[in-house]
């Protein structure tokens, strides 16, 4: 399950590989990913994709234990899913939630 934490970590990471290794263009990011970009990595997504998640906020939905199936589409805060029992055995779908600004 992606936590606060993971997202915090993700976005570090995004802002070092915007900072420090795009300026050198796309071929220094080659081996860093693990199945090759259909296309050339443009200058400017890494900064647009931190951005998109400056602002991101996670939520949580409920599956249930034997399928894909949504029983609620209420999203759960994480504290709320630290309180409902059983929920850490898998059964969580993570959502971002990404404002429009």
């Amino acid at each position: 399950m992606l936590t606060k934490r993971h997202l915090a970590i993700i976005r570090a990471a995004l802002q070092f590989f915007d900072e420090e290794m795009s300026p050198h263009g796309s071929d220094v990011a080659r081996p860093y990913f693990k199945e090759p970009l259909e296309e050339e990595l443009e200058s400017g997504e890494v900064r647009r994709l931190r951005g998109l998640l400056e602002t991101a906020e996670l939520r949580y939905l409920c599956r249930e234990e034997t399928g894909p199936m949504v029983p609620s589409l209420e999203l759960l805060t994480f504290e709320q899913v630290q309180e409902t029992p059983n929920l850490f055995d898998g059964r969580v779908a993570t959502v971002l939630l990404i404002s429009r600004s």
